[in-house]
């Protein structure tokens, strides 16, 4: 019985340990696609993302997004706010928008809102 106490106990700090462990990074290279939206329409969008360690928490984050009607680069932060999710702000120029990012392994599914629009996108790593 005492064995069997042990053992459970082994096997429930282990459980613990690995429920508590830090999520994998978003840093390095991602790409992927989705689609755009704004007031007149949609276009669909290829980008390449990369995410740069600013702090143990935050992520610089650079991108170059591609549409048939343009190109756009990107840039800002994101900081993690609890398991796989993180939340920042990314801008083009003069436009600004919130991102929030799910990280699922190797993927990201991604969200930007502006006053101008919306993105949703799903970023492999590249």
């Amino acid at each position: 019985m005492r064995h069997i106490l042990i053992l459970f106990a082994i096997a429930l700090g282990a459980a613990i340990t690995v429920a508590h462990a830090a999520p994998a990074t978003i840093e390095g290279s991602w790409k992927g696609s989705g689609i755009v939206t704004y007031r007149n329409g949609a276009d669909n969008v290829q980008c390449r993302v990369i995410y740069t360690r600013s702090t143990p928490r935050t992520y610089a984050v650079s991108s170059h997004c591609a549409t048939e009607t343009g190109r756009y680069d990107l840039s800002g932060s994101v900081t993690a706010v609890g398991g796989n999710r993180y939340s920042g702000w990314v801008k083009s120029g003069r436009q600004s928008g919130r991102v929030v990012l799910v990280q699922h392994g190797n993927r990201l599914s991604v969200t930007v809102t502006s006053k101008r629009g919306s993105a949703r996108l799903t970023l492999a790593r590249g």
